[in-house]
């Protein structure tokens, strides 16, 4: 026990124990998530992502990358956190290579799977060989690898290899195959004493291989492709604002007035001394020109053209500060519709800082897409979709909160390179659509309930596709721990 812990109170040390078993049942259950993943696999591919995605929530580490060497070849990165869409020539994925080579250069053939780094905190994996084809998982850490995360980052690799070598050695058979075989081997005798029982269970199990389509459930907002957002371009206080939420407005309306007494001040500050720059030059102008016999011409030319030069400085300063008091007034840049509520209330006769956003322009005839968030256990079903190139296309289906009545479908436009946590502590990746179809005008941010096609899988797969992964990832956690 350390020296913080001797302060606490009995109620304080049962929350902090307390606080700690609930974090190690989190990890846990990640790493069932993790385990259950690479045993559904049935492609090489499903299990690299899996390692990419899933693998550093329950080891604790910042980052994962599974590339792959062939024979001598160079390294090459297969997928990261954000999926395959990688980009090979990228600062953080060439210096995760050269990693991942140095390791296999200086690690002898017999050297145990996983040595990490104490300064950097990386850790590779060697994952499997297969046809002279090497896979490696390196994982970065923000804090030194424990022994503790090293046994179940050994034990994670060790899963991994033999499902990749399982599926290099035997292709895995379809879910009709696979019926098919266990239907034939029934006794006869069994059938005949039971046939109207055995002809109830071949219609279930046609039932429950119907083949439908596996639809994945996703959350989000409708929002215009081109907007212009605007911001106060000055520190100030607004002095008029002759628009309202939802009025048409076109290009070069005014939008807002700011009024900014610091910038007048320092207008005038500025002109009065431009004006008495002039009059001085001008006076010894005149008293050169007069050849008055008390000038000193060396002096009067020195002053002269420091003058002028002082001049041409405050002219330019006068430039510059009227720039910033033209733009004081906003304008519209675009035709479209004014989005904003309670603009007047909120705004006119009230001091704004520079930055703050004032309204938003819809652009009229602007295209509209869907931005949805995709839980990370749900995103691989995506991202197989996705890859299988121009031959299908992914379809979504969605409908706003507003008008749930009416279904409307798009196409999936990208995928996010990057996991963010949300405030309900889930990893989702935003997920954005092509333009979607609108049957009535929509207001920016309107939340959408939508839900991407991925392919057909059985019926009975997609109605218990979560209890099967929970209770498979119980099943084989009891095994790792």
């Amino acid at each position: 026990m350390n020296n913080s812990q001797h302060n606490l109170t009995a109620p304080e040390l049962l929350l902090a124990e307390n606080q700690r078993l609930r974090a190690d049942l989190e990890l846990l259950h990640a790493l069932q998530l993790l385990h259950q993943s690479i045993t559904l696999a049935t492609t090489p591919a499903q299990i690299h992502d899996a390692l990419a995605q899933d693998a550093p929530v329950p080891l604790q580490a910042h980052t994962a990358l599974v590339c792959q060497q062939s024979e001598r070849g160079p390294w090459i990165a297969l997928t990261g956190p954000g999926g395959a869409q990688l980009n090979q020539r990228a600062d953080a994925v060439q210096h995760t290579l050269n990693t991942v080579a140095q390791h296999f250069r200086q690690t002898a053939p017999d050297t145990p799977a996983g040595t990490a780094s104490s300064t950097t905190h990386t850790l590779v994996l060697p994952v499997s060989t297969i046809a002279q084809q090497t896979t490696a998982l390196c994982l970065e850490s923000l804090t030194p690898w424990t022994p503790r995360r090293l046994e179940l980052a050994n034990a994670l690799v060790r899963h991994a290899d033999h499902c990749l070598q399982a599926l290099a050695a035997s292709p895995a058979k379809t879910t009709a195959a696979a019926a098919a075989e266990t239907a034939r081997s029934l006794p006869a005798a069994f059938a005949v004493r039971n046939k109207r029982r055995l002809q109830i269970a071949a219609v279930v199990l046609v039932i429950a291989l119907l083949p439908l389509q596996l639809k994945i459930p996703a959350t989000g907002i409708l929002e215009p492709v081109n907007r212009q957002r605007l911001y106060a371009s000055e520190s100030g206080i607004v002095t008029e604002l002759p628009v309202s939420d939802g009025q048409a407005v076109r290009p070069g309306d005014v939008l807002v007035r700011l009024r900014s007494d610091e910038l007048e001040l320092q207008q005038a500050e500025l002109l009065g001394a431009l004006a008495e720059s002039q009059a001085r030059l001008a006076a010894l102008e005149t008293a050169a020109a007069r050849g008055s016999a008390t000038v000193n011409a060396l002096s009067v030319e020195s002053e002269q053209a420091e003058l002028r030069s002082r001049i041409l400085s405050l002219e330019q300063q006068r430039i510059v500060l009227q720039r910033r008091l033209d733009s004081l007034v906003l304008r519209a840049s675009t035709a479209g519709t004014v989005i904003g509520r309670d603009l007047q209330q909120r705004f006119v006769g009230r001091p704004l800082q520079r930055g703050q956003v004032l309204l938003d322009v819809v652009a009229a005839e602007t295209p509209w897409h869907l931005q949805l968030d995709i839980a990370e256990t749900d995103l691989r079903h995506v991202l197989n979709a996705s890859r299988q190139g121009s031959q299908s296309v992914v379809q979504v289906s969605y409908f706003t909160e507003t008008s749930p009545e009416q279904e409307r479908s798009t196409q999936l436009g990208s995928i996010g390179t990057a996991a963010e946590l949300n405030a309900r502590g889930e990893w989702k990746t935003r997920i954005t659509t092509l333009a979607a179809p609108l049957t009535a005008p929509e207001r920016p941010g309107v939340g959408v309930q939508a839900s991407v096609s991925c392919g057909r899988r059985p019926l009975l797969y997609i109605l218990l596709r979560r209890a099967f992964d929970v209770a498979r990832r119980t099943i084989l956690l009891q095994g790792v721990y």
